[in-house]
């Protein structure tokens, strides 16, 4: 297994990843800055081409704007994002910089906030196209557009409407066709169900997974819904505080999970044969302020396992427990 994943190619790689935000304090002459928020902390993850790496934790934890900044939203405090090996940061020509940004397009999590409510759908999808392909004709744009509605199972004439006219799950298809337009080949999908009824879901879902093989695409998928991360992702990364704490193939991460933090998230998940319930693990107090990270494990404030010493004082190393299976913790469950 070990060897076939060393032969895949990494279509994405952060390195070191932090984002921190500046917490100003206002005063008579000025600001100045107190703190930082550390959203993301130190994230190391790589990408392989063609699959889907599901990326989980509470709110919070620092996903979405690990998202972000993978397509360009935010900017990097420090560490490095690279595509295809190089560092997108550091980009030398436009070309490259246009390549990117063509290659790596992003679905929103609210389908409501995301669409501009002044547009039709037709220049809302067609507008990454008149951006990368501005020589193609405008009836060949629009013959696109129309193809990629039916791809995602709108119809023609609702191109010539406005956002306001659709339920949540239609916005969404059109969101997923709006970063479909440019032929990408990885797709960040930030929570894009979350926001829709549990029906809707379903069908969202379907049709992501329908069109990663129609467009071979590769997906990281944002999620803090276990069960969504469980059915759509080939390998799963779970964030708590900032950082990574498990990561897997899928198969391992639900069936030999090992991070407590992620045993306690697999206890909350519903199961409808009573005889394979978990014990709920209930933890203690909240997450801690991304402000005030705590010493050693991040983990050990609300942590069954810590053992009041070396969690307290000691950050754990990322460690193999298994071929491709990895955990931050001191004391693992195996």
């Amino acid at each position: 297994m070990a060897s076939e994943s060393k032969q895949r190619e990494f279509l994405l790689e952060m390195l070191d990843l932090r984002k921190w935000f500046p917490v100003k304090e206002q005063g008579f002459i000025g600001s100045k800055q107190v703190a930082n928020i550390k959203a993301v902390d130190g994230v190391n993850l790589a990408v392989y081409k063609g699959e889907t790496l599901g990326l989980v934790g509470e709110s919070g934890c620092g996903k979405t704007t690990t998202g972000k900044v993978i397509v360009k939203l935010e900017v990097p405090t420090t560490g490095q994002i690279l595509y295809k090996g190089q560092d997108i940061y550091a980009f030398h020509t436009k070309e490259d910089e246009m390549h990117f940004k063509r290659n790596v397009q992003m679905i929103f999590q609210d389908p409501y906030s995301s669409l501009n409510p002044r547009m039709l759908i037709m220049d809302i999808v067609g507008e990454g196209l008149q951006i990368h392909e501005s020589k193609m004709p405008k009836s060949q744009r629009e013959e696109f557009v129309y193809e990629l509605l039916d791809k995602v199972g709108l119809e023609d004439y609702h191109a010539l409407r406005y956002p306001h006219e659709f339920s949540g799950g239609q916005r969404q298809r059109i969101g997923i066709a709006r970063a479909l337009s440019v032929n990408p080949e990885l797709v960040v999908a930030d929570e894009p169900v979350s926001a829709l009824d549990v029906s809707v879901q379903a069908q969202i879902l379907n049709l992501m997974q329908d069109l990663q093989k129609d467009f071979s695409l590769t997906y990281i998928f944002v999620a803090h819904d276990l069960s969504v991360i469980k059915h759509v992702s080939d390998r799963v990364a779970v964030m708590y505080l900032g950082t990574i704490v498990e990561y897997g193939h899928n198969r391992q991460v639900f069936t030999n999970t090992s991070h407590p933090y992620t045993v306690s998230l697999m206890s909350a998940i519903p199961r409808p044969d009573p005889r394979r319930k978990m014990k709920r693990i209930v933890l203690p107090g909240e997450p801690p302020s991304p402000i005030n990270i705590p010493s050693g494990c991040r983990f050990h404030p609300r942590c069954y396992k810590s053992d009041g010493k070396k969690c307290v004082k000691e950050d754990p190393p990322m460690i193999e427990i298994e071929p491709e299976h990895f955990v931050k913790c001191h004391y693992p469950e195996v």
